[in-house]
């Protein structure tokens, strides 16, 4: 299932200005650390903490797609024991794989949709449904970011849009970081090359 309407067991934001107001501030924070440190790995961690509390869910899941494997290596994470964490390889071909076709998908009920590959372990650790966003960069599925609820939840499309705007700010975070180690390598090497005594 994609995105769906609105959570259930879950109050309707009396205020929806400040609702859209709290996902604004977090966007704005998130981009402020970007643009202000050197630790792409610290930004993730932010995004996956932003995520997870600013929605008020269980926790949340970074994952970067190993090709070569084809599995979901986890980068970051918050709210998620070691335990779940450990559970096993996550199958890019399991684990809710249309999210991997670019589709944002929306799991209700981890204990019965076929799309989950550990739903003993989910059970275990308390999630009951999962929003799963692509992330993405210049068209590429590079991995995905997940979300994780304690209670039976239908997330609505403001959900769904929130996480798709951290998945595509993380996109942009991982694929800087690739771009600043590739020029830093590059210029190792010239700086090799201009140290080398010039031929006859």
């Amino acid at each position: 299932m994609e995105a769906k309407k609105k959570p259930t067991g879950q109050e309707e934001p009396r205020d929806k200005l400040l609702y859209h107001q709290n996902f604004f501030r977090t966007f704005r924070e998130i981009m402020r650390r970007v643009s202000t440190t050197k630790r792409s790995m610290g930004v993730l961690h932010d995004i996956t903490e932003a995520v997870a509390t600013s929605m008020g869910v269980k926790g949340s899941a970074l994952f970067l797609l190993n090709r070569r494997k084809r599995i979901l290596e986890v980068v970051s994470s918050y709210g998620l024991s070691d335990r779940y964490l450990k559970k096993g390889p996550v199958s890019a071909d399991r684990s809710i794989k249309e999210t991997l076709d670019g589709i944002s998908v929306c799991v209700d009920d981890v204990s019965t949709d076929p799309r989950i590959q550990y739903p003993q372990e989910a059970a275990q650790e308390g999630i009951r449904s999962i929003l799963s966003a692509p992330i993405m960069f210049k068209g590429k599925v590079i991995g995905a970011l997940r979300v994780y609820t304690s209670v039976p939840t239908e997330f609505s499309m403001e959900d769904v849009e929130f996480v798709e705007g951290l998945a595509d700010l993380a996109g942009l975070v991982i694929e800087y970081n690739r771009l600043v180690a590739g020029a830093k390598q590059s210029l190792e090497a010239l700086k090799k090359m201009a140290g080398r005594p010039a031929r006859k």
